[in-house]
């Protein structure tokens, strides 16, 4: 199907919501509230295929900023599906990536003394180093720990991009001495670091309007998804570019799912954007996703009143909760004993997800599942591959292909080419490099069909016939070599870690039915049913959560995030006697109307 029949099929099924109908169409500045289950990735990729179909003109394209590379790879899939495929037309990706590849990568050059010729990120041992050197610079041999006062200082440094403004000096002054050494000592030495990507885009697209109108020449609409996790650095970009710059803004959030404080995030900058004159703000309330029992449910979670509505003729969707005498230990062995069987009995062929605040509780989880032989992927900060890490997803992807996913094309090598070629070059490379890299790639991913490698012998091969050669042409500043290494260290069969091909890949039979995931990692994703593990008094929201009004509302929205993923059913496991305060709420309210 040609794109422009894509799309137009696209269009008439939005033209059942007046809502998404009128956000795809406008031809304006757009501001998308979404609440859960609203089908505002569906609204933001149609969008983006008329735009580039309609309103843009070949060479032209447009860019979309996304919280993670996950996001990223969805929106390229959907947007796949409407015969939109990826090109150089198109950005997209996250705002690190947008600045490092879009901006500081092609211009910085073109300006003396920003930074060194041949500058690469900064790994972990050389962000602590160029910590310690500034805070002896600045503070002396002081008694505290130089990386305790630099949690500070990350905070000061991504809330105050404008070092312009009063606020730099006036207040913290020794804070600013101190990232200001910081970053001294990385440039010294010929680095940057993931926060300077988009600090140092800003101050070249506020300095130097000629990189302001490059910029609107090949894109002249930029998308920005989950615009309520991506903080102060993405929003003075955005009122840069958007509203100095004169590129069109479409912009979808939702401040009641705004979960990342920690990060910088701040919900009331997407809500600072409707104030500003000529943007328009569109409300999608249908939630598609969850029957009414959820939503109403969902709305005691938040403790707050939305005027979201289900369908008519959707299922009212199940509600549990689950007390269990004793404490976490004793929840997750409930969990794998008898309540995950029986969603599982419930939902035949259908994917289950347990949620939880932090990544020990799943190990947790993890050690009963196993202990009952019940398969599971896990997508949390203590799984083997990182999804954080570009380079560990390609290694995941690479071995999903060779462990069964060429027959259907799953993942497509089209794809896995994008991945390294992005991985190597980090921008564009010529004809002859992507001819090189796809040879390489073809080769090494068709030996490994059929040759019954464990996954650290195959990891060990990956680095000898793939990396070994990408890393001597490598253009990339961004370089994460090291991940490969860990994942064979974590491999190692002489400590029993060793495990088959398509077990490292999430490929066995009913692996992807059971998700053990944080309540963090599991935002923007849904599933048939969900286990909240561990809603005790202490945990949601724990102490830490109530020095401050900030730190209480934020926690409260990560439990809404949490009720807001099941389709049809949602179970609630706490321990008796000790359920957290909003459980109340929230089972009041799934017993009303909506």
């Amino acid at each position: 199907m040609s794109n422009q029949k894509a799309l137009a099929a696209a269009l008439a099924e939005l033209d059942r919501n007046p809502e998404q109908s009128v956000a795809v169409r406008e031809r304006g500045h757009c501001v998308v509230l979404a609440g859960p289950g609203s089908g505002k990735t569906k609204t933001l990729t149609t969008a983006m295929a008329r735009a580039l179909v309609q309103d843009v003109v070949d060479p032209r394209g447009v860019a979309c900023i996304t919280y993670n590379n996950e996001c990223a790879i969805e929106l390229e899939t959907r947007l796949a599906r409407l015969g939109i495929h990826a090109s150089e037309r198109s950005f997209i990706g996250t705002v690190h990536s947008f600045a490092l590849t879009q901006v500081i990568t092609p211009y910085a050059r073109c300006i003396p003394g920003l930074l060194p010729a041949e500058f690469r990120v900064a790994d972990t041992a050389e962000r602590r180093s160029a910590v310690e050197i500034a805070y002896r610079a600045v503070f002396g041999e002081d008694q505290f720990n130089p990386h305790d006062r630099w949690g500070f200082a990350e905070e000061k440094r991504r809330r105050e991009v404008n070092r312009a403004l009063p606020a730099w000096r006036g207040e913290n002054p020794e804070l600013a001495q101190f990232i200001e050494a910081y970053e001294a000592e990385l440039r010294r030495c010929g680095l940057i670091d993931f926060d300077d990507m988009p600090l140092i885009a800003f101050r070249m697209i506020e300095s130097h309007a000629w990189i302001r109108d490059a910029l609107r020449a090949r894109f002249p609409i930029l998308f920005v998804d989950e615009y309520q996790d991506l903080g102060h650095a993405l929003h003075e970009l955005v009122l840069l570019l958007c509203f100095e710059g004169g590129m069109r803004l479409f912009a979808v959030g939702d401040a009641d799912q705004s979960i990342y404080g920690f990060t910088g995030a701040n919900p009331e900058l997407l809500q600072s954007l409707l104030a500003r004159p000529g943007v328009r703000e569109v409300r999608l309330r249908f939630n598609y996703r969850s029957g009414a029992k959820i939503i109403r449910a969902s709305l005691g979670a938040l403790g707050e009143e939305r005027d979201y509505r289900g369908l008519d003729d959707a299922p009212e969707g199940d509600l549990a909760f689950w007390t269990v005498k004793g404490g976490h230990d004793a929840q997750a062995g409930a969990i794998a004993a008898s309540i995950l069987p029986k969603l599982l009995a419930r939902h035949p062929h259908e994917e289950v997800a347990v949620l939880y605040r932090a990544a020990w509780l799943g190990d947790k989880v993890a050690a009963a599942l196993d202990e009952h032989a019940i398969p599971y992927v896990r997508t949390d900060g203590n799984a083997l591959i990182k999804r954080s890490s570009r380079l560990a997803r390609f290694v995941e992807s690479c071995a999903a292909w060779v462990a069964g996913g060429w027959r259907e094309a799953d993942p497509p090598y089209t794809r896995l080419l994008g991945q390294a070629l992005a991985l190597v070059f980090g921008g564009r490379a010529s004809d002859s490099e992507e001819q090189a890299v796809s040879r390489q790639l073809i080769a090494f991913l068709r030996s490994g069909i059929g040759a019954g490698e464990n996954a650290h012998a195959w990891l060990q091969r990956f680095s000898r016939e793939l990396l070994a050669s990408w890393r001597q042409v490598a253009r990339n500043p961004q370089q994460e070599w090291e991940v490969l290494a860990e994942l064979i260290s974590r491999t190692n069969p002489a400590q029993d870690k060793d495990m088959a091909l398509n077990i490292f890949a999430g490929r066995i039979e009913g692996s992807g039915r059971v998700s053990l995931s944080t309540l963090h990692s599991a935002k923007g994703r849904e599933f048939d049913a969900v286990i909240l593990f561990g809603m005790n008094a202490g945990d949601i929201p724990s102490n830490r959560d109530k020095k401050s009004t900030g730190s209480l509302r934020e926690a409260r929205r990560l439990f809404y995030v949490g009720v807001t993923r099941p389709r049809k059913e949602l179970a609630i496991v706490f321990q008796e006697g000790n359920h957290s305060p909003w459980i109340a709420e929230l089972s009041r309210r799934s017993k009303g109307n909506l």
